[in-house]
């Protein structure tokens, strides 16, 4: 089945950009990272023909500066647009990730972190409704998080720690109902937590370290219907005022950091000390360290327990 135009012509400006070992020959569907599929005939299709399902490399840039090329993301990656993966971390890519890339309408994962971006996260991030995991993590982004990200709503995961992001928390992230991961941590970020995403009913870990974050941390973010959360890590910023007693509902939680604050009481926390697969155990110990706390609670939710 041979290979849509579109889908060869972006391969190639691939291999005359990054020149990736093993990338030769006239079959790209047989280069190393490179997976294809077979779109059926159809409406859209008059004959079946074959379309990069996905695209995995990694270390790329380094044999591409030697032949004197910049590596950088080509917005003709836009035209993949039945690509599922793109797997790109740890490659040294530089330069702006281009606008382009929201035309990758079937995207499910896209990763890019632990490279040389910089520029801001492109806005058209939004528009792709079927993507679940986005990573951009260990760059050098700058600018605000666009508030376009919350009209991607099968996300499951952000990442976009350890970046040079600024500005607020967009409220929009709140309307990601499938979102269980969330670290915006190592940034820049300014301002409240957004009360919104205490909707974020699926959120199993959210971690907003070492910010410029401020403020009281609201109520909603501990409330009821957040049960789903086991790690929360608000340390190192600016906060200030009680901690919300609404923790005490958080019946699976097995880490809280809140220290490095200005917090009433400032030594409510708990670490996770049996490691990340003892759950069970780590639970307890949340449990036990919240209890002086808890106990204190006005008359509901978990501290009964306690």
């Amino acid at each position: 089945v041979p290979l849509r135009k579109a889908d060869r012509e972006a391969l190639q400006d691939m291999v005359e950009r990054w020149a990736p070992p093993g990338w030769k020959g006239d079959d790209p569907c047989a280069w190393p990272g490179v997976t294809c599929g077979v779109a059926k005939v159809g409406v859209l299709m008059p004959a079946d023909v074959g379309f990069v399902k996905s695209i995995s490399v990694s270390n790329v840039c380094p044999a591409a500066e030697e032949l004197g090329l910049e590596c950088v993301l080509p917005p003709s990656i836009g035209t993949l647009d039945l690509t599922e993966s793109l797997y790109l971390a740890g490659n040294g890519f530089v330069g702006w990730i281009p606008d382009e890339i929201s035309g990758m309408a079937s995207l499910k994962a896209l990763y890019l972190n632990s490279n040389s971006f910089t520029g801001s996260i492109p806005p058209g991030l939004g528009a792709l409704k079927k993507l679940e995991k986005l990573h951009l993590n260990g760059n050098f982004l700058t600018g605000a998080i666009p508030q376009e990200l919350g009209k991607a709503t099968a996300l499951v995961q952000i990442d976009l720690q350890n970046n040079e992001l600024e500005w607020t928390i967009p409220g929009q992230l709140g309307q990601l109902s499938h979102l269980t991961s969330l670290d915006l941590s190592d940034n820049k970020l300014v301002g409240y937590i957004p009360e919104e995403l205490g909707q974020l009913s699926s959120l199993h870990r959210i971690d907003l370290h070492h910010n410029l974050l401020a403020g009281e941390i609201p109520p909603e973010l501990f409330g009821r219907h957040m049960g789903a959360l086991m790690k929360v890590d608000l340390s190192d910023n600016n906060f200030t005022g009680p901690i919300p007693y609404d923790v005490c509902h958080l019946e699976r939680l097995v880490m809280l950091r809140l220290d490095d604050n200005d917090l009433d009481p400032p030594l409510v926390s708990c670490e996770a000390p049996h490691g990340h697969h003892s759950d069970v155990e780590n639970r307890q110990h949340c449990r036990e360290e919240l209890r002086s706390f808890c106990v204190t609670a006005p008359p509901f939710g978990l501290h009964d327990e306690l």
